[in-house]
């Protein structure tokens, strides 16, 4: 077995008609029949499952995937995803379990620290609640409260295949469908029907299904496809007994509670057992959690009229950028980041905006 390639020299090697030849919804499909013909235990169908989901997010071809593990024959893998494996498999689970150790180690070391702020908290707690209750969960906040960073965390920290993170795209239900068949490693080409067909055979009521910015299908998708939307997903859940989170603005607290279409979506509304609303704007100690990420005191003085009027007009993710911009002053000059970077920043794209 070889060590973990990343995702960069995979993707060198890659080309378009090297992908993983199967989809997800076959390769849960084997795995569920191998599981109750006791041909497998559950430990190596989730290893199975998750070594497959990491070379799809990582872009690995089959031969990749097959170097990875150091096997000689692309038809060991093929097969054991296949269900048509012929022998026992614990040789192939056993060098997964091995290369998932070392995979994720390496992973870990290589990401930006995240902060954990009261905000990520909640998130976390709504996230696992869905994930271990198999139930549906709102989660409401304001633009730039860091949802969306919380999610996206949560499922880093939490994807081993099972956790399907969608950003509720502009456009329709179809469009949304094509979504969520990507997230669940499924052809985009089929028709409406046959997609959802195949997205909901690669869900089971393992996966956690988180989908944000669902206010999104108010704002853009026309009346009749606002409720089609959500009924679709209400199918997902009714019919996989999935955990899933849906997350937006408070415009999506609004449509779904009192909006022109609230009677229409009551059935969804009624399947959420734990509605989160997040505070309108985040709690000074996440920000000084941030600074202090960043090696930096409380702020003071004028830094921290600047942060009071950033935060009120912009959230939480403009304030990260101007730090992170100031951090790069500081070591372009080779000094310690200090507020006095932070304030400088500031005043120079204060006066470009001009």
């Amino acid at each position: 077995m070889q060590e973990p390639t990343t995702a960069e020299a995979a993707r060198e090697e890659k080309t378009p008609s090297a992908t993983l030849p199967i989809s997800g919804d076959t390769v849960k499909k084997a795995l569920a029949r191998k599981l109750e013909q006791g041909e497998i235990t559950q430990e190596q169908s989730e290893l199975l499952w998750w070594y497959f989901a990491w070379c799809k997010n990582n872009e690995y071809s089959l031969s990749i995937a097959t170097r990875e593990l150091g096997f000689n024959s692309n038809s060991t893998l093929s097969r054991a995803w296949g269900g048509t494996y012929g022998a026992k498999l614990d040789n192939v689970t056993s060098r997964i379990e091995r290369y998932k150790k070392i995979a994720i180690g390496r992973a870990i070391s290589r990401r930006t620290p995240f902060v954990e702020t009261s905000i990520w908290k909640r998130v976390r707690a709504a996230c696992d609640a869905a994930a271990m209750s198999n139930t549906i969960v709102f989660i409401y906040g304001n633009s730039q409260i860091g949802k969306t960073t919380a999610l996206e965390e949560y499922t880093r920290r939490n994807n081993h295949g099972q956790t399907k993170y969608v950003r509720m795209p502009v456009g329709g239900v179809q469009i949304f469908m094509k979504e969520m068949a990507r997230a669940c490693f499924v052809s985009t080409t089929s028709c409406f029907e046959r997609l959802r067909e195949r997205v909901l055979n690669a869900i089971d009521d393992r996966t956690l299904v988180i989908i944000d910015e669902a206010h999104q299908c108010f704002l853009s998708y026309q009346h009749g496809s606002q409720v089609k939307v959500m009924e679709v997903i209400r199918e997902i859940y009714d019919r996989t007994k999935c955990g899933m989170v849906l997350c937006g603005t408070n415009v999506f607290r609004h449509e779904i509670q009192e909006g022109a279409h609230a009677k229409m979506l009551e059935q969804l509304r009624l399947r959420c057992t734990h509605p989160i609303q997040l505070p309108n704007k985040p709690p000074a100690p996440d920000l000084e959690r941030i600074a202090k990420a960043f090696n930096l005191p409380a702020p003071k003085d004028q830094a921290q009229e600047i942060i009071k009027e950033m935060i009120h007009k912009s959230g939480l993710g403009m304030y990260v950028k101007y730090l992170q911009a100031a951090a790069r002053m500081a070591g372009q000059e080779k000094k310690r980041l200090t507020w006095d970077h932070f304030v400088q920043t500031h005043d120079i794209i204060a006066k470009l905006s001009k």
